[in-house]
Formats: structure tokens, C-alpha cells, sequence
């Protein structure tokens, strides 16, 4: 019986490893992702949970080295808010159109280092455009599915300026 299981992990991981090789040894590697964060800092005294999608285009442009485009949509909701003698409000839920270029880098077998810089636009009148900058850790598994790790800053301009902190996790399909 252990013979059999050491036999199949040891088959998995070598299927693993040429799928994986397989997709990366293609010149343009095009992702659909889902995306969930975590709000963090004051950012996460007012909303709650984020959750949206990615497009992620790559451009392998040496063995272990990828440049990318990322566009999307996340949307984030607001917490209810009581002050103390003037009652509970809704804060009301955020929108984010994040656009981003990036550089990751495979370490091999399939775990990557991200980092993009970009900006993100509000969907509300007066949100405005947002520097945002993302670094991540990330595993490509086989046949072509993908995990990302991520701390998303975003430094905010308009009528409300600081920062929206968050830590996500990206679920990619990789095509």
C-alpha cells in the first residue's frame, strides 16, 4: 500500500511539473482570476471584505521572468458604524477598477514572486484615481491553475486621502 501511494504522488508530481512547464513555456500566458481581500489598518474599520476579478496578461520575457498587465474589478463592502449618541450608519461599499504592471519571477517549480504598480480608479464621483502597489507570493499548480498571496496599498486621493490596505488571495485560471 505505501508502495502504491509513493508511486502515485511521485506520477502527480511529474504531471504536475510538465503541465506546469507546459504553460510557461508559452510566449503569452493569458489568467481569468477571482479575487478576495481582507481590508486592513483603518481601512479595515470601515469595510469588511473585498471581492472582485482579474485579468492578468503575461509576457515571458526570459526563462524565470514574466512582465504583466492586470486589469479588474473589486468592490468592497462597508461595516455598519455606531458613534456613541448619534446613532449606527452603513458605510457604504467602495469600488475599485485597479489597473497594473508587474514583474514576477518563477524560483521553479511553479512558486513565483509578484510585484506590480499601477493605479486604481474609484467608481464613485470623487473617489479619483489611486497609486496602488501590490507585492505577492504565488504558486502555479497544474494544468494551469494559479494561487497569489498578496498585500494590496492603495494611497488615496479626492475628497477622502490615506491609505486602503487589504490581503488578498487571487485564484487564477491560466491560459
Amino acid at each position: 500500500m505505501k508502495k502504491l501511494f509513493l508511486v502515485l504522488a511521485i506520477a502527480a508530481i511529474a504531471t504536475s511539473a510538465i503541465a506546469q512547464e507546459n504553460t510557461r513555456d508559452k510566449p503569452f500566458l493569458f489568467s481569468i482570476g477571482l479575487e478576495a481581500a481582507l481590508p486592513v489598518g483603518d481601512f479595515g474599520d470601515a469595510y469588511s471584505f473585498g471581492i472582485g476579478g482579474t485579468l492578468q496578461g503575461e509576457y515571458k520575457a526570459a526563462e524565470d521572468l514574466g512582465i504583466t498587465l492586470n486589469a479588474g474589478y473589486i468592490t468592497y463592502s462597508g461595516k455598519d458604524i455606531s458613534i456613541p449618541g448619534i446613532g449606527t450608519f452603513k458605510v457604504p461599499s467602495f469600488g475599485l477598477i485597479p489597473v497594473l504592471a508587474g514583474v514576477k519571477y518563477y524560483f521553479g517549480g511553479g512558486a513565483y514572486a509578484h510585484g506590480q504598480l499601477g493605479a486604481g480608479f474609484g467608481t464613485d464621483e470623487g473617489d479619483g484615481v489611486n497609486f496602488m502597489y501590490s507585492p505577492g507570493l504565488g504558486y502555479m499548480f497544474a494544468p494551469g491553475f494559479d494561487a497569489e498571496l498578496k498585500y494590496t496599498g492603495i494611497s488615496s486621493s479626492g475628497e477622502d486621502t490615506g491609505s486602503l490596505n487589504s490581503i488578498g488571495l487571487r485564484l487564477a485560471y491560466n491560459f
